[in-house]
């Protein structure tokens, strides 16, 4: 595995310019911290990354042939499929007693066969993160992923997820410091 490395990204819609010649490292292995306001251009710089938009000027290396996973601000989930199936969308070999293993942990018992469309916010999240965690992925993407829990619920799956992707390369997106220090975020960006 690689450090990626993003050299003079620059990224404009219409007159304003929301990445302005930006350069990172995201040490192989390792979780990076993304620190900034809001419109800042935190979003569009994990898109770039996912390939799902295009810089208007500038090289990032180190993506080929990476598998991403991504935790979105949306949980983009299957509204009619329960928080097992899924899970088991992405990661099909995941059998379901490791799904039900892996919702336990993150606190969800009682809704295992609800489907996602009546699942409260918080355990939508809980969810739309494990279904990332639980992907085979080279590079995981975390935009603003504990955004609506609880404290307690946080912690938890704060812990839950620096478990799971200890040892891989992670760019995790947040407003809260104490989040990037629950994480281990060894380094850290602003824009």
């Amino acid at each position: 595995m690689k450090d990626i490395v993003i050299e003079g990204l620059w990224k404009s819609f219409g007159e304003k310019t929301v990445l302005h010649d930006f350069s990172a490292v995201l040490p192989a292995g390792t979780t990076t911290g993304l620190m900034a306001p809001s419109g800042a251009g935190k979003t569009t710089l994990l898109r770039i990354l996912m390939g799902l938009e295009s810089s208007d000027r500038g090289t990032i290396l180190g993506l080929e042939g990476l598998r991403l996973s991504a935790v979105f601000q949306e949980d983009r989930l299957c509204e009619n499929l329960n928080p097992v199936s899924n899970l088991r969308l992405v990661t099909p070999s995941l059998s379901r007693k490791e799904a039900e293993e892996a919702l336990r942990a993150v606190g969800l018992t009682d809704c295992l066969k609800q489907p996602a469309r009546e699942l409260s916010g918080g355990m939508r999240r809980r969810v739309a993160i494990l279904r990332a965690l639980l992907a085979d992925y080279d590079l995981l993407l975390l935009d603003e992923p504990f955004k609506g829990l609880d404290q307690e619920t946080k912690e938890t799956v704060m812990a839950d997820t620096r478990r799971r992707c200890a040892g891989r390369t992670v760019l995790f997106v947040t407003h809260d410091q104490t989040e990037l220090e629950a994480m281990g975020a060894v380094s850290r960006l602003t824009l």
